[in-house]
């Protein structure tokens, strides 16, 4: 079960031009048009009519036009022609598709998935998707159970198996303690931070530390270096290193559930550093790049084949320790809403705040 009154990234901006986008989310199809004036606008890709898929049709007159009889929907939902009735003929009042509100802010485009509830907030702007040197990765549908994906994108405690083969080269099986973990005061939020001794931080040396500084702009060790975390209903999940010179690197994620089995997925790299070199800009296109899409396909490799994905919440009765303490603390802002909104949440969700090391 999917908490509805919420906003999810459906795309980013740049995807939606003068062609309709088709997009499933929390297991409505739905389709984003651009009108006229070049607002975006979210509707039903059912049409009213004999079912026809809105997301195969075509923008005209800032409308969005059903492929099969032609019957024209504006942004509100409503059909403002049939052709079949000609200039005179009657639209039916029921000749219309629901509608759903549509933030556009920083690059994406947010669906808030309710269409009977009006929004109460919009979703957090934040700094760093503004200027700095920003590589977005292009968005792809990632399998996996959303609970699991998402906690996923917070966990560093499978990057020594999972992803041996890439980032987790390095990396410590025994992670630094979490040593905060504090949720917003409207509870969409949470932040964290994960702290290593100095005398378990590995510091590197000669080629790999001079190729670090140009790929990342930082001589630290990124496994095992200190960090802080960032958890938002809205999927948004963002990783941040501060480096030597005060910038910091960040790596960010959006995940936006599909259905039970699969979610979008958009992610980037930002650096704060407003001197980052063209030679470290165009490294990090050509190698941490490629990296990152082998690094999605290794965790759609492990989370999409889990035992527990057929299951509408995943693992019925999951075991956690000290290292999953990020993601339970979405699972529990999560659960939360889904519970507001008179439904049981899917994922079973320990109901004591989590404790961080001291």
């Amino acid at each position: 079960m999917f908490a509805l009154q919420n906003w999810y990234v459906a795309a980013r901006s740049n995807e939606l031009a003068s062609e309709p986008l088709a997009r499933r989310i929390v297991e409505r199809d739905l389709v984003l048009f651009r009108d006229a004036e070049g607002q975006a606008h979210a509707v039903d890709a059912m049409c009213a009519h004999r079912g026809g898929n809105l997301g195969r049709g075509k923008v005209v007159d800032g409308c969005i036009e059903c492929p099969w009889h032609g019957w024209r929907y504006a942004g509100d939902g409503a059909c403002v022609n049939i052709p079949s009735i000609g200039a005179e003929g009657k639209i039916p009042k029921l000749a219309r598709v629901a509608s759903y509100p549509v933030h556009e802010a920083q690059g994406f485009l947010y669906v808030w998935t309710d269409a009977e509830v009006a929004p109460d907030w919009t979703p957090r702007e934040h700094a760093l998707f503004d200027g700095y040197f920003h590589q977005p990765s292009p968005g792809r549908h990632q399998k996996g159970n959303f609970i699991n994906t998402i906690e996923a994108a917070c966990d560093d405690s499978h990057v020594f198996i999972a992803h041996e083969n890439t980032i987790g080269r390095g990396a410590r099986a025994q992670l630094a303690p979490i040593t905060m973990v504090e949720e917003d005061a409207d509870g969409r939020g949470l932040e964290a931070e994960m702290r290593w001794p100095e005398d378990q931080q590995r510091p590197l040396k000669g080629l790999n530390k001079w190729f670090n500084q140009l790929l990342l702009g930082t001589e630290h060790n990124i496994a095992t270096a200190n960090k802080s975390f960032r958890m938002e209903m809205t999927g948004l999940v963002i990783h941040r290193y501060v480096k030597e010179d005060g910038t910091e690197m960040i790596v960010y994620a959006f995940v936006t559930p599909c259905d039970a089995t699969t979610n979008l997925f958009f992610a980037g790299f930002v650096d704060t550093n407003p001197n980052r070199s063209w030679l470290s800009k165009l490294a990090y296109r050509t190698t941490l790049g490629t990296q990152l899409e082998e690094v999605f396909n290794e965790d759609q490799d492990v989370i999409g084949t889990a035992l527990s994905d057929d299951l509408p919440g995943g693992h019925p009765q999951p075991v956690s320790v000290n290292a999953d303490i990020v993601g339970l603390g979405f699972r529990r802002m999560y659960a939360r809403q889904v519970e507001r909104e008179g439904s049981i949440p899917a994922w079973p969700v320990a109901r004591s705040k989590p404790q961080p090391v001291a």
